[in-house]
């Protein structure tokens, strides 16, 4: 009998059952590998996609690279919808956000207020007329004061613009306004993909390192900064930073040394500062500006915490406004900032509007008037009227 025709049936089934499932494991494997490559196609449109669909942030507009700041206005500009229809910004030739420019000394019966910050100071998203420091200069007619916020900055780089360009005007009064990210921008080189000058302490004097601030990334910074964001969203970068134990989550230990450190820098800074203005006969104020995310969690404002005992050990005015916020119906508080989409450039959303300017404003001249040092800056003003209607009068 022929070997081939003795072969059992189970014998010849064998061969085409391992072909057969075979073919079904390989189909599975060439489906599941389709779907791999279309969303890793997916992640890479959408993380692309996301990062080159919104537009150029709005400093890119108005400055200039500037080896010691990183960044600072460029003079007389005028972009009559900065940010949106009529809403102006201008700046004056000596870059700041002013209509007018400022002789290096106070006209007589003036009272001049530099106002240091970032970009709530600045005024991002609403006209000239609407930031609080033009708001607070129409309180009255003697009053003037100089508009030195800038977006993104630090609050190293506010020090250091009033140190370079602000205290060659004589002053009365400067405020040092702050938000809680200025503090943590501090520990960086760069914000945004632009360099940044970063400040340290040396023998008890405030150092300033990463100068000439590095200008590469501030040359092709708009089409860089967002390929690297790209890149950084993919679900493949974010694994291979974990293999690479890259992406090592910071112990809270850590993180409370860093801002133990920020604090210390901070406070060499503010030294320097204070000193600055008492020479120039200049009453320093202290001013931390409560964000939205202030005023839902209460526990994030450390910050003003450091700026208040700062200012309690050295005899200085702090201006701390979250709990006349709070005070403020939920719907009337939001009033006050710009919502999600009112303006085109990201990060604008959460700014003080009009009415959060206005807010804010009112809150500082009366502040102003009823602490004993600052009032007397103001001793030759006449009475003014609020925006509610009432008089303020002179001390």
């Amino acid at each position: 009998m022929d070997v081939k025709e003795a072969a059992s049936p189970a014998t010849t089934r064998a061969p085409s059952f391992r072909r057969g499932l075979g073919l079904i494991v390989y189909n599975i494997a060439a489906v599941l590998f389709l779907l791999l490559v279309c969303e890793g196609a997916a992640s890479v449109y959408y993380a692309f996609h996301s990062a080159f669909a919104t537009g150029p942030v709005a400093e890119s507009l108005y400055t200039r690279y500037d080896r010691e700041l990183g960044w600072v206005n460029l003079p007389n500009v005028y972009l009559p919808n900065m940010y949106g229809p009529g809403k102006f910004l201008r700046t004056n030739a000596q870059g700041f956000r002013n209509d007018a420019d400022f002789s290096p000394h106070v006209p007589v019966g003036k009272t001049r207020i530099i106002c240091s910050g970032d970009s709530f100071t600045l005024g991002y998203g609403v006209d000239n007329e609407h930031t609080w420091p033009a708001l607070l200069a129409a309180h009255s007619p003697n009053l003037e004061t100089v508009n030195m916020g800038q977006g993104g900055y630090g609050a190293d780089q506010a020090f250091l613009w009033y140190k370079r360009d602000g205290a060659t005007l004589d002053h009365e009064i400067q405020i040092f306004a702050l938000i809680a990210p200025d503090f943590y921008r501090m520990q960086h080189p760069s914000f945004n993909g632009y360099g940044k000058p970063v400040l340290t302490v040396e023998n008890d004097h405030v150092v300033t390192t990463n100068v000439p601030v590095p200008r590469s990334m501030e040359v092709w910074s708009p089409r860089l900064v967002r390929m690297e964001n790209a890149l950084s969203n993919l679900n493949a970068t974010r694994l291979l930073r974990t293999a690479l134990k890259l992406d090592r989550a910071s112990p809270t230990a850590a993180a409370r040394q860093s801002n133990q450190e920020i604090a210390w820098v901070a406070a060499y800074m503010l030294d320097d500062l204070l000193a600055t203005n008492r020479a120039k006969n200049s009453e320093l104020v202290l001013a931390y500006l409560p964000t939205q995310e202030d005023l839902s969690r209460p526990g994030q404002a450390s910050w003003s915490k450091f700026l208040a005992e700062y200012a309690r050990q050295h005899g200085l005015l702090f201006l701390d406004f979250a709990d006349d916020f709070r005070r403020l119906p939920p719907a009337e508080r939001d009033k006050r900032f710009i919502g999600q989409g009112a303006v085109e450039f990201p990060g604008a959303a959460g700014h003080y509007n009009e009415q959060g300017n206005a807010f804010v404003a009112d809150l500082i001249y009366r502040r102003l008037l009823s602490d004993p040092k600052t009032a007397a800056k103001f001793s030759t003003l006449p009475m003014a009227a609020t925006p509610s209607g009432g008089a303020l009068p002179s001390p």
